[in-house]
């Protein structure tokens, strides 16, 4: 059963590690969002972005790149005001100084628990 609230809502996953993507992404079409990408890197991001206007974005910070999502967060904020939701598995005070320069709509901690990763959705369409 789908809550009315979630139907359309068109979601973008930033992830490398592809099994926690694919974990997130089917979570979430379980629940009724529309995952509208599923990316690893920051220019994907961006590029996605722009293309396909997500409702909010599910953004992992550290990607293992020279980039990192607070870099692909900054220029997706040069041409979009989408609700971000940074996922990190760790979070030293530079990062977070970094991160709130894009006024992040919240944070998740890894590993992501189900409920918690619905809530924090909840909160950043609402």
């Amino acid at each position: 059963m789908h809550n009315e609230a979630q139907s359309g809502r068109r979601i973008g996953i930033v992830e490398d590690e592809a099994m926690i993507a694919m974990l997130m992404s089917e979570i979430l079409s379980r629940e009724g969002f529309d995952v509208v990408y599923q990316v690893a890197t920051p220019d994907e991001a961006v590029d996605n972005t722009r293309s396909r206007n997500p409702d909010i974005i599910l953004m992992d910070v550290n990607l293992g790149q020279e980039k990192d999502g607070i870099d692909a967060a900054m220029d997706i904020r040069e041409f979009s005001d989408v609700p971000i939701i940074f996922i990190t598995a760790y979070s030293d005070e530079s990062t977070l100084r970094r991160a709130d320069s894009v006024h992040p709509e919240a944070f998740l901690t890894k590993p992501i628990r189900r409920a918690e990763l619905l809530e924090t959705i909840q909160k950043g369409i609402a």
